[in-house]
């Protein structure tokens, strides 16, 4: 009978927790430098994300081993709510077959809410002319190029690749700690090429201080409306790009899991947030946690052969 009345007590303390859940700040880690397309799209939701969930966003970075060391500090943490990654398709499809990761990619994670994707766009240095694949690949018959990513494993380390294995071209990967370093690199002239993450480069691009090459998407995208598909410039069948989401550790309560997704889907309807998300290059991509989960399991699938049938080797 005290049995019975301990798990009635219980379960009514946890169903009072999580009603309500949140009553202090939450913290969100991010896997990569300042000014990345991840860091740039939590920034622009946490204030309004926070007003909804009456409590504040506090956004973390910690780069490091391509997003994986802010899934491993996030991942001891507490799974009730309080400490979420702003996680991409690197952490849990592209890096499971290039690193060696201590954690499953997808079993020891909560999906939440998938936020947004945004394609991959081939950037050049100003130092550099090329305007097309077969100019690129003749800039580095002649010279020695190089072109920077976000690091070893990043969905830019990933394009590079593809890219160089496309053209049979001599290519030599840089790779720097976050997304922002990587393009400073191309200002500087360090590197002559980087696929970033759209967000992460659309002021770079419209201040010309990167030349914007050509989109790995199969359509242009509205916030840079004259960039050329790669496909347009001669590279056909080049499709890469990322998204960005809300995942917690495994066994976060099913309840915050819910509170919180309505909470984003709510915010990124926002017309106003909306509309800067698109101006970023972003497109808005709202899933139920169930379908988010679903949407992961496939990207795994899809990425890791893609790494498989690229040859890219585990680091």
């Amino acid at each position: 009978m005290l049995q019975r009345l301990a798990a009635v007590l219980f379960c009514l303390a946890s169903l009072a927790a999580i009603a309500a859940w949140p009553e202090k700040p939450i913290k969100v880690f991010i896997g990569y430098a300042p000014g990345g397309s991840t860091d740039v799209v939590a920034r622009l939701l946490a204030p309004k994300l926070g007003e909804k969930l009456g409590q504040p966003i506090v956004i973390e970075n910690k780069p490091g081993g391509a997003g994986d060391f802010a899934a491993e500090m996030m991942l001891q943490a507490p799974p009730d709510g309080y400490t979420l990654l702003m996680t991409t398709v690197a952490v849990h499809a592209i890096n499971p077959g290039l690193l060696k990761q201590r954690f499953h990619p997808l079993n020891d994670f909560t999906p939440v809410a998938l936020v947004c994707s945004y394609p991959m766009i081939m950037i050049g240095s100003p130092q550099t002319s090329f305007k097309t694949i077969a100019e690129l690949k003749d800039l580095a018959a002649k010279a020695p190029t190089f072109y920077s990513s976000s690091g070893v494993g990043s969905p830019g380390h990933l394009s590079g690749e593809l890219l160089v294995r496309a053209l049979n071209a001599n290519i030599t990967h840089v790779p720097y700690k976050g997304g922002s370093p990587s393009v400073l690199a191309i200002m500087s002239g360090e590197a002559q090429v980087n696929f970033a993450t759209l967000p992460a480069v659309v002021p770079q691009i419209r201040g010309g201080k990167v030349r914007a090459v050509g989109l790995a998407s199969r359509e242009r995208n509205p916030a840079v409306p004259d960039v050329p598909t790669l496909a347009e410039l001669g590279l056909a069948d080049f499709e890469v790009g990322t998204w960005s989401g809300l995942v917690g550790p495994r066994g976060m309560p099913a309840d915050v899991v819910q509170k919180i997704n309505a909470a984003v889907s709510e915010v990124v309807n926002d017309p106003a947030l909306r509309k800067r998300l698109v101006d970023e290059g972003a497109e808005i991509r709202l899933m139920s946690p169930a379908d988010f989960g679903a949407f992961m399991r496939q990207e795994n699938a899809r990425w890791v052969k893609v790494v498989k049938d690229a040859g890219i080797q585990p680091q």
